[in-house]
């Protein structure tokens, strides 16, 4: 094991658990002395060809040190090996210039001016540029805030629907720019995120005729929230609750998801169509894991396309996570 693991793998859990508070300028980290603070910036792309891309932003204290920023990508083209680089720094090596309203972490950087975001990831000898038709405009649904004891969670959406450019170059090949769907988010965190959930569920259908995103969390308590549906054009619905049930197991495992509105009845259900990663970055750890466990705890993401049915609604298409504490 390469003596970085235990530091790359805490810049992976970030997405997992954390994946915030809005500034005056809506890229501004709001740092915070708290051993467990965690913030990301994520934004993704699914782009026509079936291509997922993903640029995370991050800046914590879990692990060694503090105010560390944290620049990693994931690119998952169909039928070719995951490319996920990455790139930790240190505290002068991360801010915020709101001259220019631009969060930089190492040589990555995002901007959102003039009706546009900007997106730039030069990462181990390749690069991801993402270009948003829009500008960030975070909002938080109701229930997007969670307590425990003093800690606490909060998720916006900044880019719930805005179409995308992205241009890919991964190292020794030639690079490649396609259109597609984009959505963004802002997490910040002062819970450990060994305590923030046991489960979460994940859908965002970006392209086609309807766009949606929807957002579900399980607390290690077994209580639900937040737990959200937001349809382009509409405002954001509150649902109630969600049961998860799996057929197979880890790279075999097929989920039907069964989401409930306030009045107890079945609002909609996500089926999984096949599986685009399964990320088990403690467990990949081995020994070395128990180094971290007691912190980040040791989640398993499956990254899936999906398929959401609702009564009377053409299903929709799209992207789906599901992440649980430990892949029981």
């Amino acid at each position: 094991m390469r003596r970085e693991a235990p530091l790359r793998v805490l810049g992976l859990l970030l997405t997992l658990a954390l994946p915030f508070v809005a500034a005056g300028a809506s890229l501004e980290p709001q740092f915070s002395p708290n051993d467990n603070y965690g913030e990301s910036f994520t934004f993704i792309g699914d782009l026509e060809d079936g291509t997922f891309v993903l640029v995370q932003l991050s800046v914590t204290n879990i692990g060694p040190g503090s105010r560390t920023g944290i620049c990693r990508a994931t690119v998952l083209r169909p039928g070719q090996r995951a490319w996920t680089p990455q790139k930790k720094v240190g505290a002068k090596d991360w801010g915020y210039d709101a001259a220019t309203g631009t969060l930089r972490v190492g040589a990555c950087s995002a901007r959102s001016a003039s009706g546009v975001t900007r997106v730039e990831a030069p990462l181990e000898g390749g690069r991801v540029v993402l270009e948003y038709t829009a500008q960030v405009a975070p909002r938080s649904p109701e229930g997007s805030d969670v307590e425990v004891g003093s800690a606490r969670y909060r998720h916006e959406v900044t880019l719930a629907f805005s179409p995308l450019t992205a241009t890919v170059r991964q190292p020794k090949a030639a690079e490649v720019t396609q259109a597609g769907g984009g959505y963004a988010d802002h997490t910040r965190s002062t819970i450990a995120p060994a305590k923030l959930a046991r489960r979460w569920v994940r859908f965002r259908a970006l392209r086609g005729g309807e766009r949606l995103v929807l957002l579900a969390r399980e607390g290690q308590d077994g209580e639900f929230g937040p737990v959200y549906s937001w349809a382009e054009g509409r405002e954001p619905s509150r649902m109630e609750s969600f049961t998860l049930n799996r057929e197979g197991a880890k790279e075999r495992s097929v989920w039907t998801v069964d989401v409930f509105g306030g009045d107890g009845a079945k609002a909609m259900v996500l089926r999984s169509t096949s599986l685009l990663q399964r990320s088990a970055p403690v467990e990949d750890l081995g020994v070395l894991g128990g180094l971290v466990k007691s912190v980040v705890g040791s989640p398993v993401t499956y990254l899936h396309r999906a398929v959401l049915e609702r009564a009377g609604h053409t299903p929709v298409a799209g992207l789906m996570e599901v992440t649980l504490e430990g892949d029981l």
